[in-house]
């Protein structure tokens, strides 16, 4: 991934990274580390805040269904949603999951700048209280990105 990154930026290529941070085999030094490493490299820019709150989905014929490891943690079908429920091994991480969310989704509610909103979920992860070592600045040459900060 380092290497994919220094050959694009090099390139002049601007990378969008999707991701999906909240799966039953992440916990909360993985997720920190995945903050720190979306700083290290700046790649803040790069993504929209709803990247770093997607959970994921278990849809009708997944194979991680019968995934022995898997079982204890597995919940109904929501067929709304088309996916299955699953509960995260380590509860603080489904808590985490739901307060980020609000974040996430209140700062696309609000247009808030996604550096702010990035500290906000580093502050919540971390425990701690939002740093504020880093200025808000608006249209920073962003690179290119869809006009919805959602996924499908």
């Amino acid at each position: 991934v380092e290497a994919v990154l220094d050959l694009t930026r090099s390139a002049g290529i601007a990378l969008r990274p999707s991701l999906v941070p909240f799966t039953p085999w992440t916990g909360l030094a993985d997720y920190r580390e995945l903050l720190a490493f979306i700083e290290r490299r700046d790649l803040i820019d790069h993504l929209d805040p709803v990247q770093l709150v997607l959970r994921l989905l278990l849809p009708p014929g997944s194979l991680l269904l019968q995934h022995p490891e898997m079982q204890p943690y597995l919940g109904p079908l929501d067929p709304e949603r088309f996916t299955y429920e699953w509960a995260h091994p380590d509860p603080r991480m489904d808590r985490l999951h739901g307060d980020l969310n609000g974040i996430v989704e209140k700062a696309a509610l609000d247009d808030e700048d996604p550096h702010l909103t990035f500290d906000r979920i580093v502050a919540h992860a971390e425990a701690r209280r939002l740093s504020t070592h880093r200025p808000i600045v608006y249209d920073k040459g962003r690179p290119p990105r869809l006009t919805e900060p959602w996924f499908c």
